[in-house]
């Protein structure tokens, strides 16, 4: 097991989701803008109407200094924040889809060159060479997405692959397809915001701004009511039973990113539909600025959703949240690590930790139980809660001392019965260890509940 990065002020999966989201945000766009360019240059080439290619100057000059730059490092970022909140899900990600992600990269390049050749060729090759060199931008751009989405729906639908443990099985997972086509309907709703934020940079008597907005409003409205719908009648249809089970628990998803996602869903739909009845409404910076921001809680909402039916895992049926493997997979030589770890000892497992090999041990052993406790809460609660003072900015997420003073649980025997019969809710897994561990971890939490709550001592 690894060092737990349970971050500062902000909550380390907060952080992971706010990155994660942004370069949704921006990839998004960016795949869809490269269709829509290449329609708008197609009419300007058979309608003969050259003065699109000012808006598409425009939109290529915004995607190359802004959208891609910062889509792209935001697409590190993620690689940096999740190595550090959950290294092993990660390394199994790679482990599986090695050759997966080296074909994602090499449609990235593609697509990171592709767009300054876009942009650098405007005047300088002929018309009809410049629409097929958008036709491969956007070909490339769609190729990222589809492998992405392949190994993203991996992790909340693995399929097959539990029982074969073939690669191929676990990319075309049941919710692959469905995924695909739902988000690449909703990039165009994005995109339209994307494109009216650029059609109102030019002047506004310039007729561009007249044929963009409602082509915007149309293309953007119909990937709307699409992504929408076949999300309800196909991506949801198509996740396991425990992940529909969480749909339908209040406690197990937090009704606030519903409200987002409805939210973001109704902002994008009103400006579109401007676009399309109020043309020189819809084009004013601030409105479509705003309805890019609410999107962008819309999409943090789904995201949230999508990640929350998961748990407890991080690979639902294989590696739950909190890093520890617990099911055998013959077919690749894994076996589950909990039955190990509750006879031996978690403190067996982790080399950095407070006494290694402190099995059993005691004070007498040199172990501090409520340091040994904050260790073991750490490796198997703050994936999923706040665990210490250090993250509880802004309330912290599912703060562990908040939820025990919320029910009355202020000591440590009563925490003590809790951690006992956690493994009886569809959304968590039993505590992880010894009975002596289970303690250690007792008298730490209540010690952090006395941390929050001091008028709670002596209870």
């Amino acid at each position: 097991m690894y060092p737990v990065w349970e971050g500062y002020l902000v909550h380390s999966a907060v952080i992971v989701a706010v990155v994660a989201v942004a370069h949704v945000l921006f990839s998004h766009v960016t795949v869809a803008a490269t269709w829509f360019n290449w329609w708008v240059e197609r009419r300007a080439l058979l309608e003969n109407k050259p003065y699109l290619y000012d808006y598409l100057k425009a939109s290529a000059l915004r995607l190359l200094m802004l959208a891609y730059t910062l889509g792209a490092m935001f697409g590190v970022g993620i690689w940096f924040s999740v190595t550090a909140s959950n290294p092993r899900g990660i390394s199994a990600l790679i482990h599986n889809f090695v050759l997966y992600w080296a074909a994602e990269w090499f449609w990235f390049i593609i697509d990171v060159f592709g767009i300054a050749v876009y942009y650098y060729t405007f005047g300088r090759v002929s018309p009809k060479t410049h629409a097929r060199i958008g036709l491969i931008l956007a070909l490339a751009a769609t190729g990222t997405l589809s492998i992405i989405v392949g190994i993203l729906g991996f992790k909340l639908t693995p399929g097959a692959w539990l029982q074969t443990g073939l690669s191929l099985d676990g990319f075309y997972n049941p919710s692959f397809w469905p995924m695909l086509f739902a988000r690449f309907a909703l990039m165009f709703a994005l995109t339209a915001l994307y494109a009216l934020l650029v059609a109102s940079s030019l002047p506004k008597d310039h007729p561009a701004r007249a044929e963009v907005a409602p082509l915007a409003g149309r293309v953007g409205l119909l990937g709307l009511a699409l992504g929408v719908g076949l999300v309800l009648v196909w991506y949801v249809p198509s996740l396991p039973e425990h992940a529909k089970t969480l749909l339908g628990i209040p406690n197990a998803i937090q009704q606030v990113f519903f409200v987002k996602m409805a939210l973001g869903v109704a902002a994008t739909a009103l400006v579109l539909l401007l676009a399309l009845l109020a043309p020189r409404v819809a084009l004013r910076p601030g409105l479509v600025l705003l309805a890019m921001g609410v999107a962008y809680l819309g999409l943090f909402g789904a995201e949230r959703i999508r990640e929350v039916v998961r748990k407890p895992d991080i690979i639902l049926g294989y590696m739950a949240s909190n890093q520890f493997v617990h099911v055998d997979l013959p077919f690749r030589g894994i076996r589950s690590e909990v039955a190990r770890l509750d006879q031996e000892g978690l403190l067996e497992a982790l080399p950095f930790a407070v006494a290694p090999g402190a099995k059993g041990a005691g004070p007498a052993g040199g172990v501090d139980p409520v340091e040994a406790g904050r260790v073991l809460v750490g490796i198997q609660c703050a994936s999923c809660h706040t665990v210490s003072k250090n993250t509880a900015f802004l309330g912290g997420m599912r703060n562990l001392a908040a939820m025990f003073h919320r029910r009355g649980m202020t000591e440590a025997s009563q925490i003590r019965a809790y951690l006992e019969a956690i493994g009886g809710f569809p959304y968590m897994h039993p505590v992880v260890g010894t009975p002596e561990e289970r303690e250690y971890m007792a008298r730490y939490l209540e010690k952090l509940v006395r941390e929050f709550y001091p008028q709670s001592a002596g209870r």
